[in-house]
């Protein structure tokens, strides 16, 4: 989508709270304006109120353009950083709609050449999968990745990219489906982790699953379930993070983790990276 388009054409769910409210607001003062007012006061306020909910409406789509024109940037800008600091012998899916995003990709990236992790767990597969590969071959030679994906059929389109892109020696994908759970009294449903031992223990978990529609704060079993498996020294990237839910997870990890240290990161949509030292 083109930033410069009209606004009409970039009114989005989020949008609509914002426009409701205050085309109300103006209805009800346009009402009681017709009701108590002689006509040409009716129309002098008519006209102040016009220009200012319009004025409202256009700074409102101007700061949503601006927002999206940075994330964009940000974007361009993570894409270039992936192809100039990895080898990819093969073309990337497109990194849209629910997949992984570049700025996902690039903090991942970050992760692996400046910690150098030996051991990385993903709760969900897919182009973070071929980044976390493609990262571990040029600067952390020694470290493997444990992919966990509870979709069978989808774990096996992302083994495919696996082996095309020539990363089976770095990739461990597993197939975990979900089973039921109890956790702190609450109800989840969690990859079946009965046959999930790593032989070391993890420098870095990507949380980015299991689907948030599954059950309400699907993703928060994640820390509590893998801690005892967590290096002293790691880190953790959780994705989606603008959203309530996996903004209330982090703050119930911190609480609940005050070793943990947060760096939230207001990217399109979200990332927050948890790190112990």
């Amino acid at each position: 989508m083109n930033i410069f388009d009209p606004p009409i054409n970039k009114i989005k769910h989020a949008d609509w709270p914002f426009l409701l409210v205050h085309l109300t607001v103006y209805a009800v003062f346009l009402i009681l304006a017709a009701l108590l007012l002689d006509r040409t006061a009716e129309t002098v306020v008519f006209l102040i109120l016009t220009v200012f909910i319009l004025l409202l409406i256009l700074t409102h789509f101007y700061r949503v353009n601006k927002k999206e024109s940075e994330h964009l940037q940000y974007k361009i800008q993570a894409i270039g950083e992936i192809q100039n600091l990895l080898p990819l012998r093969a073309p990337l899916r497109p990194m849209t709609s629910w997949a992984a995003t570049p700025e996902l990709a690039v903090t991942v990236l970050r992760q692996i050449i400046f910690s150098k992790p030996k051991t990385i767990v993903e709760l969900g597969s897919g182009i973070t999968s071929l980044i976390n590969g493609y990262g571990l071959e040029k600067y952390s030679p020694d470290g493997k990745l444990i992919s966990l994906d509870h979709d069978k059929e989808y774990a096996e389109i992302t083994r495919t990219e696996i082996n095309q892109h020539g990363l089976s020696n770095r990739i461990d994908l597993r197939v975990a489906p979900l089973i039921d759970i109890k956790l702190k009294g609450e109800s989840f449903k969690w990859y079946d982790l009965s046959d999930f031992s790593p032989e070391e223990d993890i420098d870095l978990l990507i949380v980015d699953g299991p689907p948030v529609s599954t059950v309400k704060f699907a993703r928060y079993p994640a820390l509590p379930l893998m801690a005892d498996k967590l290096a002293q020294i790691c880190t953790i990237i959780i994705h989606d993070t603008n959203r309530e839910e996996e903004a209330g997870i982090v703050q119930r990890w911190l609480k609940e983790f005050p070793e943990f240290n947060a760096d939230i990161q207001k990217t399109d949509k979200g990332i927050t990276v948890l790190t112990r030292s």
